[in-house]
């Protein structure tokens, strides 16, 4: 996972939460139906000759699907509160509706979209964040097990 800062959070567009706090986001392939895919890590041969590494924002952001009504993912989001240094961790499965019938809906932490574009995710994603929180951080995971699915369940 990789540390949230102002750059990556800026391109949303949308204003943060006040004291819920997304610290790092991870990507992964959601199953194998999708035809766009999110490269997952570095070969040792690409390790060892230098190769430029991006981390999971990086990715997201230079990511351009191959296909962007294709697209299934788990992003897993580390959401804190205000300057407290722990952190838990949510996971949202993203899938395209095209691929929305391949998915059976277990839990509420689906994002489905019409087409793949990262900023308009990671916009959806705070602004889920902003209506989530609460008063206390019990209170807020309270909210977020609503629409994500929360690491202790």
């Amino acid at each position: 996972m990789v540390q949230a800062n102002e750059e990556w959070l800026e391109i949303a567009k949308v204003p943060l939460p006040e004291r819920l706090s997304l610290r790092s986001i991870a990507a992964s392939n959601l199953g194998n139906v999708a035809e766009s895919r999110i490269r997952d890590g570095y070969t040792q041969e690409e390790i060892e000759a230098g190769a430029n590494m991006l981390d999971s924002v990086e990715r997201l952001q230079q990511w351009e699907p191959v296909n962007p009504r294709s697209v299934a993912l788990t992003i897993c989001l580390e959401i804190g509160w205000d300057d407290d240094t722990r952190a838990d961790d949510f996971n949202v499965y993203v899938v395209t509706n095209d691929l929305r019938p391949h998915f059976p809906r277990r839990s509420n932490a689906w994002l489905f979209v019409d087409v793949f574009d990262w900023k308009d995710v990671l916009s959806s994603l705070l602004n889920i964040l902003r209506k989530c929180e609460r008063s206390t951080w019990e209170e807020s995971i309270l909210e977020l097990r609503k629409r994500f699915d929360w690491e202790y369940e």
